[in-house]
């Protein structure tokens, strides 16, 4: 077992036991950010496998411990260039969690329980694809089969809520155009296609067809709108993350710019009593 294979193995690991160990705040960011540390090392792993070098951002120089790896974008390109580029549906996987990911490092982590469940769910689907199928390996004896056994689980039910989501909307799409053939075309033409909903984080949200916008995977409507500068899906109580579109003031905004406006005029007081 290669060290970068076992560090993602550790990393899988470790992340698993965030996950089952607690349902916090705290637990299920790590477990999120562990886990797609395991998803970059992983895909590392199957570069290296085709050459050592290949994990280096720049392998045009002498090559040191301490040279920069590729991330997890140019690891993709990388394998894509070499003719093992991972599908589609894997690869938005992917990018869906990095965009997660990247929310946490950089700005915050909106902590939820069906957005958690669904995105650790779908980053586990993608390793047990990738270690199986593109690495050739199997994981038993390298994780505990207790955690390997939550991982199934976990795997197994992501798949079916998937099918049954899929199985809804095609339902919904043969009511709405009774005349579309499945078969010639993946979706009415009419019909411009699903998105991200903003409380599971699967693509499975129709707006503008409901009264509603409506998410096949939770089954349920959601208070949900796309934002035009950002394209990004949002409940509109939390408003967008670009901030073009503001959530709902539950007060604590104007209670911070009152304690900030109240400072002011403290420090100004004391000011004007030193001169």
């Amino acid at each position: 077992m290669s060290a970068i294979y076992e560090n993602a193995v550790d990393s899988l690991r470790i992340g698993m036991k965030f996950f089952l160990e607690e349902r916090s705040y705290s637990n299920h960011k790590h477990a999120i950010l562990t886990l797609f540390h395991a998803i970059e090392l992983f895909l590392k792993e199957r570069l290296a496998q085709a050459n050592p070098l290949l994990i280096y951002k720049n392998i045009d120089v002498k090559i040191a411990d301490d040279s920069q790896t590729v991330g997890v974008r140019e690891a993709l390109a990388r394998l894509e260039n070499l003719g093992l580029g991972v599908p589609a549906d894997e690869k938005k996987i992917i990018e869906d969690i990095q965009r997660i990911r990247n929310r946490i490092e950089h700005h915050r982590y909106d902590h939820s329980e069906k957005e958690d469940n669904a995105t650790i769910a779908a980053s586990l689907k993608f390793i047990m694809y990738f270690v199986e199928f593109a690495l050739e390996r199997k994981l038993d004896g390298h994780i505990e089969a207790s955690i390997l056994r939550e991982i199934n689980n976990r795997v197994f039910e992501y798949n079916e809520r998937s099918a049954l989501a899929e199985h809804r909307l095609h339902e919904w799409l043969h009511s709405r155009w009774p005349d579309w053939n499945a078969e010639q075309e993946d979706t009415p033409k009419e019909f411009e296609g699903t998105l991200p909903c903003p409380e599971c984080r699967q693509d499975w949200l129709v707006i503008g067809w409901h009264e509603k916008p409506f998410c096949f995977h939770c089954n349920t409507t959601v208070d949900a709108s796309v934002c035009e500068e950002c394209c990004a899906t949002f409940v509109i109580d939390n408003g967008c993350g670009c901030g073009k579109y503001p959530g709902k003031d539950d007060g604590r905004i104007q209670a911070l710019l009152d304690q900030m406006r109240g400072q002011a005029i403290r420090e100004r007081e004391a000011r004007d009593k030193r001169e």
